[in-house]
């Protein structure tokens, strides 16, 4: 019965936390006035949500354990938090930016916030579905913990 709870809980501390993390809507059109690094950014945020989406669902239970999608979305999660401090360096914001200046004033903290999802990233234990209940949630708390300090949080109106 413990262990049940504890599976319980875990399942739904992940749900609060991708639903936390909220979701960034790819973009479809090119318009001039936009900044090309801030759709790189996008673009990398939105492929990271959806690396996200696919272990969050399988931990949670939305869809079954598969070793191999559970690898695939690791290894993205892997190459696309390697390319965060790439991705942000220039200052450069946008309409479609949710990004705070205080990246580019805190920096340092900044990068170092980059490597640890990095870090957790690798971590991630893709071999079996109770591995990666263990190891994702340390991945979600850094992603959660960059976007509390360095994302301004969407207008309730706005879908990314």
């Amino acid at each position: 019965m413990t262990s049940f709870r504890l599976h319980k809980a875990a399942a739904l501390l992940v749900v609060i936390i991708a639903l936390a993390i909220g979701s960034t809507a790819p973009v479809t059109a090119r318009d001039s006035s936009h900044s090309k690094h801030v759709t790189k950014r996008i673009a990398l945020m939105t492929s990271q949500k959806a690396a996200m989406d696919v272990l969050t669902g399988m931990t949670a239970g939305r869809s079954t354990f598969d070793r191999s999608q559970a690898r695939a979305a690791r290894q993205q999660l892997i190459r696309s938090t390697g390319s965060i401090r790439k991705h942000f360096r220039k200052p450069q914001l946008d309409p479609r930016s949710n990004a705070r200046p205080l990246i580019w004033h805190a920096w340092k903290d900044f990068k170092t916030r980059a490597e640890t999802a990095k870090a957790a990233a690798k971590d991630l234990n893709t071999r079996s579905l109770s591995g990666l209940r263990r190891t994702l949630p340390g991945l979600m708390q850094s992603c959660l913990s960059c976007h509390e300090t360095y994302r301004s949080t969407p207008n309730s109106f706005t879908t990314h």
